[in-house]
C-alpha cells in the first residue's frame, strides 16, 4: 500500500512547467509528487513508502558524523540536479518532518509554492542537528560546529562545506597510509638486522618476533634468549687493550 504525505495550500491549484517536469523526470533523490486542486485549495501529495523521515529517524537516536556527511553530500548532489532541470532549488524543504531516508538515501520534497531561501533554511537545520548531534562522536561535534558557523555566513558555499567536513578524514586516511608505510619499513629494517644476528652460537629457529600493530602504536616483543648474541658482541667490544690491567674485563664463557 502507498503511503504518502500532503501538503495542502489555500490557494487555486496551477500546474505549471515544475510539476510537469517533475511528473516527467525520476530526479535521484527527488520525493515523487501529484498535485490536485479541491475546491479552490492545493495538494501536493508525496510518495513515501519504506521511508522515514528524519525527525521520527532521530526522534530517540543521535546523530552521527558519518550520517551529517552522507547527509550534506547528498544535499548537494540533489541542488546540483535541481538545477540541471532547470528548476528552483530554493523549493526545496528543508524541515526534519520532509526530509526523508531509505537504505542509505535521503530523498527530498521539492514544493513549487514554496517561499524561502534555501540558504537560510539550510542554516536552521544546522540548529536541528546541534541539538540532535551525538556528542560523544567527535567527528559529529566537528562536523556540526564547521556547518553552524559556515552557514552563518552570507553567501556561504555547500560545496566549499562539504570539502572541509571530508577534509579530516582524508588527511586522516593519508596519515594512516604513511604510517603503515613506516611501519612495514621498521619491520623490514628490523627483519634485516636479524639476519646478521644468525651467528653459529644463536638458533634463530627457537626464536621469533612478535609484531603486532594496534592503532598505529607499534608493539615489539622480544625474548631474552634473541638478545644473548648483541649482549655477547657489546660486551666484548667493551674490553680494554692489552696492558690496562685496571679496567681488565673477561668473558667467563671465554675462560
Amino acid at each position: 500500500m502507498e503511503r504518502k504525505i500532503t501538503i495542502e495550500e489555500a490557494k487555486v491549484y496551477h500546474e505549471d512547467y515544475q510539476m510537469r517536469m517533475l511528473q516527467l523526470n525520476e530526479i535521484e533523490g527527488v520525493l515523487p509528487v501529484k498535485g490536485r486542486g479541491i475546491d479552490g485549495a492545493s495538494f501536493y501529495d508525496y510518495n513515501v513508502s519504506g521511508k522515514i523521515s528524519m525527525q521520527a529517524m532521530y526522534e530517540r537516536n543521535k546523530i552521527s558524523g558519518e550520517d551529517l556527511k552522507i547527509f550534506l553530500c547528498q544535499l548537494l548532489a540533489v541542488i546540483r540536479e535541481i538545477e540541471n532541470y532547470l528548476l528552483n532549488i530554493h523549493c526545496i524543504l528543508m524541515e526534519p518532518e520532509y526530509i526523508f531516508y531509505e537504505e542509505g538515501r535521503f530523498y527530498f520534497c521539492y514544493y513549487p509554492l514554496a517561499k524561502q531561501d534555501l540558504w537560510e533554511e539550510i542554516h536552521k537545520l544546522t540548529e536541528y542537528f546541534v541539538k540532535q548531534a551525538d556528542y560523544d562522536d567527535k567527528e559529529c561535534v566537528r562536523i556540526v560546529f564547521i556547518i553552524h558557523k559556515e552557514t552563518m555566513i552570507e553567501n556561504y558555499s555547500l560545496g566549499k562545506i562539504v570539502k572541509e567536513c571530508q577534509k579530516d578524514t582524508e588527511e586522516k586516511s593519508q596519515a594512516e597510509k604513511r604510517e603503515d608505510m613506516r611501519m612495514q619499513q621498521l619491520y623490514e629494517e628490523k627483519d634485516e638486522n636479524n639476519s646478521e644476528w644468525n651467528t653459529a652460537d644463536y638458533d634463530s629457529s627457537q626464536h621469533e618476533w612478535i609484531k603486532r600493530q594496534h592503532h598505529g602504536n607499534l608493539i615489539m616483543e622480544e625474548t631474552e634468549n634473541m638478545w644473548t648474541p648483541v649482549k655477547r658482541l657489546l660486551n666484548r667490544r667493551k674490553k680494554p687493550k692489552w696492558g690496562d690491567w685496571d679496567g681488565l674485563y673477561i668473558d667467563e664463557e671465554e675462560l
